[in-house]
């Protein structure tokens, strides 16, 4: 589990799905149970190594991504807070799953080599693949929800020249460098092989 203090008011937590493995918690179950013991640890970890002290109401927004893990962003939320309630913390969860794959390269001939490989595999998706360029990483981001075994024979090619990455294709979109929007692969394909 990483933090990242964005704010006073807002924390962003990182779970790779190997931390949920740890903790022995399945992904799908994440709103049970299990998920209760999450955000109480999260929260005690918020308060100890942060200063974060949760009273009232505080906000959970979780981005799901299946193969890879968890987003969370924590707010406290402006409202004033009785003092018969500053024990009491309401919590308030929002989840959104993300189906897609995005994998991180450190230099160009990686991603060149990666979509050689992957564009025989192309006439299975409906768009291609993307490409971006943040922060001196490239990046091949798949939007479209694929059949498991796609989505599997194109996790394998991709896992073998780059990383999963928990950077959101919306960040890239806004702070970095669209190179591709669509067909990346077969443009890649193209140009290089």
């Amino acid at each position: 589990m990483r933090f990242e203090k964005q704010t006073k008011e807002h924390l962003r937590v990182y779970l790779t799905a190997s931390d949920l493995s740890t903790r022995g918690i399945a992904i799908d179950t994440i709103v049970g149970e299990s998920g209760q013991d999450l955000w109480r640890e999260l929260l005690e970890t918020a308060e100890a190594e942060f200063g974060f002290m949760p009273q009232g109401t505080v906000d959970l927004n979780v981005t799901m991504f299946p193969r890879d893990g968890l987003v969370i962003d924590v707010q406290k939320v402006d409202a004033p807070v009785a003092e018969s309630d500053q024990e009491q913390v309401e919590i308030r969860l929002t989840i959104d799953v993300i189906h897609h794959l995005i994998y991180q390269f450190d230099d160009i001939e990686d991603v060149i080599n990666a979509s050689i490989r992957l564009f025989p595999h192309m006439r299975d998706t409906e768009q291609g693949g993307a490409f971006y360029h943040y922060e001196g990483r490239y990046y091949l981001h798949f939007v479209e929800v694929l059949k498991p075994d796609v989505e599997e024979r194109l996790a394998a090619i991709l896992s073998e020249y780059g990383r999963t990455t928990t950077v959101s294709p919306y960040v890239m979109m806004e702070y970095g460098k669209t190179i591709q929007t669509e067909q990346a692969v077969k443009q890649l394909y193209d140009t290089f092989a």
